[in-house]
Parts: C-alpha cells; sequence; structure tokens
C-alpha cells in the first residue's frame, strides 16, 4: 500500500474519532475492510493467489491534549455500577514502529504521576494522628494475647514543632475492677523505642503526669514530616467486659500539658471468654439482726472449654460502713468495726472470714483458702452464713456474691432479703 492511501485513510480515522464512542466503533469493521482490499490490491501477491490469514492491525491516532492524564480513555462501555467518565488520551509516541511486523505502533501511555504523599498545610491545624491496626469497635481479650498497633503523628501546620511528645493511653474504663481512685483498666501499653520495648501502664490516670511517659522519646517535626510508632496493649484477666477508649496525644510541654492539635480516640471492646459464673443456689427471705446466722448458699461453675486452676467465691457486703475505705483501705479492721460476721463451711467445720474495705469502698470478706480447681464444665457448691450483731440503719440488707477463677471475673449476683431489724 503507498503511502498516499494510508494518509488517506488516517484522515478518515481522526475525523471519525472526533464524534464519540459510537462513530468510533461503527467505523471498525469497514475500515479494516478497506485496508485489507488495499493490501491485497496494491501489494505484489507473493503466494499462489493466497489470501492474508488475517487482517493488518491499524492503531487509532487520538487527538494531542496540552495535559495528558495518567489514565487513557476507556474503550470499553461502562457496567450499571461504573460512571463513564472523558478522560484526555495521552500524547502519540515518537519511536519508531516495530519493524518485525511493519504496522503501526500503537502510542505510549505517559509514566503514571506518583500520588501525593505531603499532607496539606493549614496555618494552626497542629498535629495530626492517624491509628492503624486499632479500630474501632476491635476486640481486646482481658487476659488474653497483646494487641499491636502503631499511631502516627503528622505535622499538618505551616510552621515547625520543635518538640513533640508523643503520648498513647487509655480512658476511664466501666468495666475496671476497682473504682478508688477512679474507673481504670489494669494493664499495659508498650511502646517500640528502637530495638526495644518500653512498658507503662495503659490508663491516662487521674492527672495530666502520664504524658511523660513519651517525654523520652520527643522528637521534632518540619511542615509536613510525620513519625511512626508501633504500640502492644495487653489488659489484665480481672478487668470486666465493657468499651475500652485508647486515646493517641501530640503534648509540646508535660508540666503545661500544652496540646498541639487534636488527639484521636479510638474504642475498643474488652471482651472475657474465661469468665466463672455464680449461681445463688439457697437465700433467706429476711434477714434479722442478732445472735442467729443466716445461710446462704452458692455455686461456682466453669462454664467455658478451659480448667480453671484456681477458682473461689467472692462476697461484698456493699452497704456496711460504705466510704470508709478512705481511711481503713488495705489497713485491715479493728476489733469491732463493723457489726458482722461471716464464715464459711470448709471441710466440714465452720471458718469466721476475716475482711477488709476493697477498692471500691465496699466491705470486702477475705475467701483466702476456699479455692479449688475446676474442670471445663465442672462446679462447686459453698455455704456461708451471716451474723449481724446489732441493727443496721435502713430496711435492706445486701449481699453480693462472685466469683474469681484465675483472675477472671464472674458477673455478681446480689441477695437483698427483707430486713427486719
Amino acid at each position: 500500500m503507498n503511502a498516499s492511501v494510508i494518509n488517506r485513510f488516517a484522515k478518515i480515522v481522526t475525523a471519525g474519532s472526533a464524534k464519540g464512542r459510537s462513530r468510533r466503533l461503527a467505523l471498525t469493521l469497514p475500515l479494516a475492510a478497506v485496508i485489507a482490499a488495499g493490501a491485497v490490491g496494491c501489494t505484489p501477491d507473493t503466494t499462489t493467489h493466497a489470501a492474508p490469514s488475517t487482517a493488518p492491525t491499524l492503531s487509532t491516532p487520538t487527538p494531542t491534549t496540552t495535559a495528558p492524564t495518567t489514565t487513557p480513555a476507556p474503550t470499553t462501555t461502562p457496567t450499571p455500577t461504573e460512571t463513564a467518565t472523558t478522560a484526555p488520551a495521552p500524547a502519540p509516541s515518537t519511536g519508531s514502529p516495530a519493524a518485525a511486523t511493519g504496522a503501526p505502533v500503537a502510542a505510549k501511555t505517559p509514566a503514571a504521576t506518583p500520588l501525593r504523599t505531603t499532607p496539606v498545610l493549614k496555618a494552626g491545624s497542629g498535629v495530626a494522628i492517624r491509628f492503624d491496626g486499632l479500630v474501632k469497635g476491635q476486640h481486646i481479650e482481658a487476659g488474653g494475647g497483646a494487641v499491636a498497633f502503631s499511631v502516627t503523628w503528622t505535622n499538618t501546620d505551616t510552621k515547625r514543632f520543635d518538640t513533640v511528645i508523643p503520648v498513647v493511653a487509655a480512658h476511664f474504663f466501666d468495666g475496671a475492677q476497682c473504682s478508688l481512685p477512679a474507673r481504670m483498666a489494669d494493664g499495659t501499653i508498650e511502646r517500640k523505642d528502637g530495638s526495644t520495648w518500653t512498658s507503662f501502664p495503659v490508663s491516662q490516670g487521674t492527672d495530666v503526669g502520664y504524658a511523660s511517659r513519651g517525654e523520652k522519646v520527643a522528637f521534632g517535626l518540619a511542615p509536613g514530616a510525620s513519625r511512626t510508632f508501633r504500640f502492644r496493649l495487653r489488659l489484665d484477666a480481672g478487668n470486666n467486659p465493657g468499651t475500652l477508649g485508647v486515646e493517641a496525644e501530640a503534648v509540646s510541654s508535660v508540666a503545661s500539658f500544652v496540646k498541639i492539635g487534636r488527639g484521636v480516640t479510638v474504642d475498643t471492646t474488652v471482651t472475657d471468654s474465661h469468665r466463672p459464673k455464680v449461681t445463688v443456689l439457697d437465700a433467706p427471705g429476711t434477714f434479722t439482726a442478732g445472735e442467729t446466722a443466716t445461710e446462704f448458699k452458692v455455686r461456682v461453675g466453669n462454664p467455658t472449654r478451659s480448667a480453671f486452676r484456681l477458682a473461689v467465691p467472692t462476697v461484698v457486703l456493699p452497704g456496711i460502713n460504705q466510704g470508709a475505705a478512705s481511711t481503713r483501705e488495705r489497713a485491715g479492721l479493728p476489733d469491732g468495726a463493723v457489726p458482722v460476721q461471716v464464715e464459711a463451711q470448709d471441710h466440714g467445720r465452720w471458718r469466721s472470714l476475716p475482711m477488709r474495705f476493697d477498692c471500691n469502698g465496699e466491705l470486702s470478706v477475705d475467701t483466702t483458702g476456699l479455692e479449688h480447681a475446676l474442670a471445663a464444665g465442672g462446679s462447686a457448691d459453698y455455704t456461708f452464713r451471716i451474723t449481724l450483731s446489732r441493727p443496721l440503719a435502713g430496711d435492706s440488707f445486701t449481699v453480693r456474691f462472685g466469683a474469681s477463677a484465675d483472675q477472671h471475673r464472674a458477673p455478681s449476683a446480689e441477695v437483698a432479703p427483707e430486713y427486719a431489724g
């Protein structure tokens, strides 16, 4: 085929491509047929009247634009879930055609433009914070393995920050075992500092002193710069199920607790699949102060698929001298401090149990020595008797039974018999 014929074909194709996809698809078959006919009529036949096995392929030149995009124009009809877009076609390549085929070479696609990684800077925006590996609702097992995640601090401001103190800690937690001095989860957060892990309490605590935990790894950030730290979070078995918020902050000063930008909190879900179960088997309907002891029977069970090494019942008398923990917590009780005696049947005999004010400010019975190993699905029964030496204020008397197994705690069961005085 001579050059003039090819040029005429190119003009026809160029004109047709400007009229849209539907016209271009309609021209495909006639153009191929014309090319095939021209090839037979203009090229000497070197075979015994043999027709070409396939029609030559001709690429369709597209208009050159001043700002080519990284994505060539779509060549298929969009599906119902796609959105058809018209993108400028890339400029044709000036490279020489492939000698082996003799066919025109399709235009090369320009190299893709790298994605923008530098954040948009805005005066006064401070430091932005992002969690990776820890998401809202993520389960954290009490007494389970560590949960690994990372936190990135990025300077989105237009000015440099010379001191950025990275802080990660948990909010107060309703599932905490203790409420004094505050409801704080028990556990640890570890931060990867070079080749070592630095451990600190998981909770923020009751003051801003927790910010000092990041002081030794403080860093500077130029506008657009980032810094990432790896963390591991582990919760003790004594935590009850609940929602635990884990917050990351950027602080410029521990003494004045000046925050740089807004903190980010991820609300996780604390679970416990190893909790024992307590059931009240027998309790009186009324309770009277005096010398006569009143009996309560409870059962501690293991509903899990794993054996408990040590399971023990717990007994709390929440209405007696509540709030006295401020002066007596962990200090024992002087004789006559409370008008109550609690005994447990242990190997066929009654044993008086000591009492103390616990970390919730409530009178708690020390059940040490009543522990049992419990196989999966097993249980153990206990009998307690309680004696009040003098009347109490009010018209009710509450006993809260629970259980602890390898530090995992059972949901409590309260008994409130009518108090007859």
